[in-house]
């Protein structure tokens, strides 16, 4: 098993996601904005609780760059930017979120 240090080395995080920087960051982004930013996308209210890297760069840790999530919409990301297929939902319209959903390309 590795350890987190290991993980962390292998994925270039320059931040230790238990270390008080990281901590610091975390608490700063989601006090600026404590939604899920794809519920509220949504029309639903959802309390963040995860911090995505937008660009996928766990290095760039700038604050424009960390997006608040709810740890559902966090892994749903995750999975879809490891390959495998997700579902986006809908808005609060329902309209599909997903931009290359059939009705969204055809816009």
């Amino acid at each position: 098993m590795k350890t987190l240090k290991q993980r962390q080395a292998e994925t270039g995080r320059t931040l230790s996601l238990n270390g008080a920087a990281w901590r610091r960051l975390r608490a700063a982004v989601l006090e600026r904005e404590p939604l899920c930013r794809d519920c509220w996308k949504r029309g639903r209210l959802t309390v963040a609780t995860d911090l995505d890297h937008h660009d996928n760069d766990p290095r760039n840790n700038d604050p424009d760059n960390l997006v608040p999530l709810c740890h559902e919409c966090h892994s749903r990301k995750t999975q879809a930017d490891m390959g495998k297929k997700v579902s986006a939902g809908c808005d609060a319209n329902g309209q599909p979120l997903d931009p290359d959903h059939p009705w969204n390309r055809a816009r």
